[in-house]
Formats: C-alpha cells, sequence, structure tokens
C-alpha cells in the first residue's frame, strides 16, 4: 500500500525589521560611548564603604560623578570651599587633568567611529557623527547643569566645547582607522587632487609630508624614553612609595581608589619625565623646581606617586639628556629608509660640491623636524600641566614654552646624528631589487650568459671579416660593423645597403608592369643618359641616401608591390656609378 508523503511546510521568510537610519545609529553609538556610568559605579563604591569619611547619598555621589566626568574631558572645577574644622577656605580652579582617564572617553569615540564607518557609504560618513556630536553635547551639558553645586561649579561653555573636542578627536581617529580612506569618509580622493599639481609640487609634498612623519616618530620615541625613565625611577624609589602608601591607612577600598587615580596621571607623570630629559624641568607647584641639577619642591601631599620623584647628582643626571638625542637620531634614521629627501636631491644640483650639499640638506632636515618636535612637545606640556587649587599647587608641570625650546633643540642634534649614521647602519638592499623586478637569481645568471655568448660570436665574426677590433661593441648592419654607432664612419656599409635595396625595389616593381626585356633596356638607358633631372638628387660612389628619403621609398615600394598597379611607377633617384675608365687602345692612340 503507497502513503503519500506530505511535503515540508513552506516557512515564512524571517523578518529583517526596519533598517536605522545613519543618524539614529550614530546617536545610540555616542550615547553607549558615555562612560560616565563607570565613574559613578567607582564614586558610588567609595561612598558606601566610607571612603570619605562621611554618609553621602546617592544624589551627593552623582553630582561628585559628574564633576570628575567633566575633569576627565578637561573641563576645569571651580572650587568655592568654606572654612571646614582645622581646614583653611578653598577657592581655586582644579584644571590638572588625568590624561590617562581622558583615555577612556577616547577609547569609547574611537570605537564608535570605527562602527560608524563600517555601516556608512562612500561621502556619508559626516551624518552619523553629526548626530552622535549633538547628542554628546547635550548629555554634557546636562551633566554640568545637574552636577552644579555651590561648593563645585563648571562653565556651561567649557562643558560644550571640551568634551566635543574629545568625541571629535576619537570618532575622526576611530573613522579612519576602519576605512584607511578619505573618500569613505568625507568623499574626497586625496590621489585626484594631488595629480592635479605639477610634478615639482608633488616632489615637494611628499618631503613635507615625510618631514611630518619623521617628527611624529621622533615624538613616538622621546615618549618611549621617557616611559622608561619614569619606570627606572619609579623601581629605583619603590621603598618610599609602599611606605606613603602603609601611612595613609586608606583600606583595601581607599587603596584601589588611590591606584586608579595615580593611573589617570601616569601621562601626566610621563610628560614630566620628558621636560626633566630635557633640561626644562617641571615643578609640583608655585616656587618649586624639579630639574637635572636639583629637586626642590617642598612639602607635597601625600600621594604614592610623589616617592618616585628623582634626586639628581651632577654631572651624572644629564646623561639623561641623550633620550631626545636618540629620539632625534631616530627620526633621521626613519626618515633616510623613507627615501623622500627630494630637497638634498635639488640642493645637490644646484651645488655641486657634495659636502656642502649634504651639510645644507642635513641641516635643513634638522631644523624641520626640530621645530616639529618642539610644537609637539608645547602641546604635550600644555595639556599635562594644570593647578589642583589647593594652597600654592597651582603650577604644577612643565612650562611648555621652556619644553619645547630644549626638546627641539636636542631633537635637532639627534637627527643630524641619525642622519649621518644611517647610511653606515642601514643594510644595503640592492640584491632585493632583482625580487621587486620579478626576476631570480637564475634568470639574471642566464641573462648574462646569453649576453656574454652574443659577444663572442661578434669578436668570432670579427676575426672572420678582418676588421679593426676596436668596433666590436659596434652594432651590426648584415654584417658590417658600424664603428662606434657613426653613421659616417660606416658610409661605404649603409651605400652598399641601400643600393642594393634599391636594385630589388626597382626590379620588383618594374616587374609587375613590364616583361623583362623591357626592364632591360630601360636601365641601360638611364646608364646612357647625360645628367638626371631637376628634380632628382645627384649620388656619387661616396654618397649616401638621405634617411628620412629611403624610408619613404621602401614604404612606397611596398604599397605598390602589395597590390598590381596598371601604370608604371615613377621615376625614382638611383645611385649613379661612374663608369671605369677604359684604356685606350693601340689602333686609337
Amino acid at each position: 500500500m503507497k502513503t503519500t508523503v506530505s511535503a515540508p511546510p513552506v516557512r515564512a521568510p524571517r523578518s529583517r525589521g526596519i533598517p536605522m537610519p545613519l543618524w539614529l545609529q550614530g546617536a545610540v553609538e555616542f550615547l553607549v560611548a558615555i562612560s560616565f556610568v563607570a565613574v559613578f559605579v567607582l564614586i558610588g563604591a567609595i561612598s558606601l564603604t566610607n571612603g570619605f569619611n562621611k554618609e553621602q547619598d546617592v544624589a551627593s555621589a552623582a553630582k561628585l560623578s559628574g564633576n570628575i566626568w567633566l575633569l576627565m574631558h578637561g573641563v576645569p572645577l571651580n572650587l568655592n570651599i568654606p572654612v571646614n574644622g582645622i581646614f583653611d577656605a578653598i577657592a581655586g580652579t582644579v584644571s590638572l587633568t588625568p590624561l590617562g582617564l581622558t583615555l577612556l572617553p577616547l577609547y569609547l569615540t574611537f570605537r564608535a567611529g570605527r562602527r560608524l564607518a563600517q555601516a556608512s557609504y562612500e561621502g556619508q560618513f559626516w551624518q552619523p557623527i553629526v548626530a552622535g556630536l549633538l547628542v554628546y553635547i547635550a548629555l554634557t551639558t546636562a551633566v554640568s547643569y545637574v552636577s552644579d553645586t555651590s561648593r563645585v561649579a563648571t562653565s556651561l561653555w567649557f562643558s560644550m566645547l571640551m568634551p566635543f573636542g574629545v568625541a571629535l578627536l576619537g570618532a575622526i581617529l576611530g573613522g579612519y582607522y576602519e576605512s584607511r580612506s578619505l573618500v569613505r569618509m568625507i568623499g574626497v580622493n586625496a590621489a585626484t587632487v594631488v595629480s592635479r599639481f605639477s610634478q615639482y609640487s608633488r616632489w615637494a609634498g611628499s618631503y613635507a609630508w615625510a618631514v611630518v612623519r619623521a617628527a611624529g616618530v621622533g615624538a613616538i620615541a622621546f615618549m618611549a624614553g621617557g616611559a622608561l625613565l619614569a619606570a627606572g625611577a619609579l623601581f629605583y624609589n619603590w621603598n618610599d612609595v609602599v611606605s606613603i602608601y602603609q601611612s595613609l591607612h586608606a583600606g583595601a577600598v581607599g587603596d584601589t581608589a588611590l591606584t586608579l587615580l595615580q593611573f589617570g596621571f601616569v601621562p601626566n607623570l610621563l610628560v614630566y619625565a620628558m621636560a626633566w630629559s630635557s633640561g626644562a624641568g617641571f615643578s609640583l607647584g608655585e616656587g618649586t623646581v624639579v630639574d637635572l641639577t636639583r629637586t626642590d619642591v617642598g612639602v607635597l601631599p601625600a600621594l604614592p606617586m610623589f616617592g618616585a620623584l628623582p634626586n639628581p647628582v651632577e654631572p651624572w643626571s644629564f646623561i639623561a639628556c641623550i633620550i631626545p638625542i636618540l629620539a632625534g637620531a631616530v627620526a633621521g634614521w626613519w626618515f633616510f629608509r623613507e627615501g623622500e629627501d627630494h630637497f638634498d636631491e635639488w640642493v645637490s644640483l644646484k651645488i655641486r660640491i657634495r659636502p656642502i650639499s649634504w651639510l645644507i640638506s642635513v641641516l635643513f632636515l634638522a631644523l624641520l623636524i626640530g621645530l616639529l618636535g618642539g610644537v609637539i612637545s608645547v602641546a604635550l606640556g600644555q595639556f599635562s600641566r594644570g593647578s589642583l587649587g589647593l594652597g600654592r599647587l597651582t603650577a604644577i608641570g612643565p612650562d611648555p614654552l621652556e619644553f619645547g625650546l630644549y626638546a627641539a633643540g636636542l631633537l635637532a642634534l639627534g637627527v643630524i646624528l641619525g642622519r649621518a649614521l644611517a647610511p653606515l647602519i642601514e643594510p644595503d638592499n640592492s640584491p632585493e631589487l632583482e625580487r621587486f623586478a620579478g626576476q631570480t637569481r637564475a634568470d639574471l645568471k642566464a641573462a648574462k650568459k646569453a649576453e656574454r655568448q652574443k659577444a663572442r660570436a661578434l669578436r668570432e665574426q670579427q676575426k672572420k671579416s678582418g676588421k679593426d677590433a676596436k668596433a666590436l661593441e659596434s652594432p651590426v648592419i648584415d654584417g658590417e660593423i658600424v664603428s662606434g654607432g657613426s653613421i659616417s664612419a660606416s658610409s661605404e656599409a649603409l651605400r652598399r645597403l641601400f643600393a642594393e635595396d634599391q636594385q630589388k625595389t626597382e626590379k620588383t616593381a618594374s616587374s609587375a608592369v613590364a616583361p623583362a626585356g623591357d626592364v632591360q633596356a630601360r636601365e641601360e638607358s638611364e646608364e646612357t643618359s647625360e645628367s638626371p633631372s631637376t628634380d632628382e638628387k645627384p649620388k656619387t660612389a661616396g654618397t649616401v641616401f638621405d634617411a628620412e628619403e629611403q624610408v619613404s621609398h621602401t614604404s612606397k615600394t611596398a604599397e605598390e608591390t602589395a597590390e598590381p598597379v596598371e601604370e608604371a611607377p615613377k621615376k625614382r633617384a638611383v645611385i649613379r656609378r661612374p663608369k671605369a675608365k677604359r684604356k685606350p687602345s693601340s689602333h686609337e692612340s
């Protein structure tokens, strides 16, 4: 008995939902990037464990979290704290930004920029960015308005501008990291714009861009050296740091919060170490100095990180100046590897004395990289500098201008050193050119072997012909060797070549329209003619046809011989061979 198998039920297609527009996706991504919740959780944990030595409700913890979150974005806090027991009144501004905590909102906006770049088509990246920045500014303004108290207040304009700059920087970096193209971000093709300039302008632009990147490499190397110096100072003074921790008796939660706060100031300490190694130094309050010659700070707050301050010993402390010098050397070496030193090429064409042109180009390169490194140092010094608004702790960090000048000089010195030593350190990569050219060593050996065989064949042919050995490397024309490629030196060989070609062409053309007898009669009549016509160029035994005339003649002949024609070809110039002089016979004399 047959049974029927029922067909499987048809499933309805799964609904994909309504696609989210770009502006809405930008608003959601930047809303997720708000790091206020993380700060509120940390402050709430400290408040619940009585870390502030008094009971604090949720509203007070939220306001304190909002002020700290705004400070992370660089928004200064205006303090107006009245007298509290033994503590004096505090009226000042807290502008020292913990750059380590600033990395948190910067990373979150960086992640949002990457996701928005993935969702955007070419030239649409600005739509979700604008919507997301508007949402971010609205939230920071709301946090500033809610967090204001009688003791701590923030400026509304600063609460709008500073977070806007941090969020925009993170989003742009994230979008470029994901797309790697300005076309996808803003719809502008940089290659098309550059192609409109002349070659000299493109060379100048590539040189300038290489200098900017070399300055960035030098700044990164400088920061790496500052980080190593700060880590070495912390390791050397570890006992002092631990003793300060033990004297605070903050407990587990307090020690954790204090450690996280100090982690927030790690980038600031890195910049201070850079300023110290450059010789500019830094300060930890009014009237304090920390440089390569002395450390005079007076009484400082009980923060464990202050236990890692260096105690210089002259003249050994000046060895730290090698950090910015080495950073400049790395920048000069990297610029040499980049191979975009078009200014050196231009100077070498203007000044033929190589040592002078090389010195001018290297000094100019050191000046440019030193200036750019100084500008970067000024920016780092300005961002890491600030005030705590407590007593004399109103000037913390390096002087930006002084730090920039010291750093520019040492970086320029390092660039000269690195550029001079780069040709000696950098290995010769010329054998790698074979690989880039698509040839292997075996192919190159085979080509050289073929060249040797060809030269050997030419030498054998030269021996057979009995010509001079100096013409071995000359080109061969139908067995004749032209010395040095000169037409004047090979007139006889060229004459014979063109004469034979002329005879073959005339015979072929005449045979197409006349019988053999007529051809022979025509040749005899031409030989017995008195002189050529005025249109023809008389030729002698030592004269060679003009190259253009010969090419046009052969091309016309080829066309005539390709297809049979009815009319006779036009009369062409021929070589007039001089007749041999005949000796008079006896009866004639």
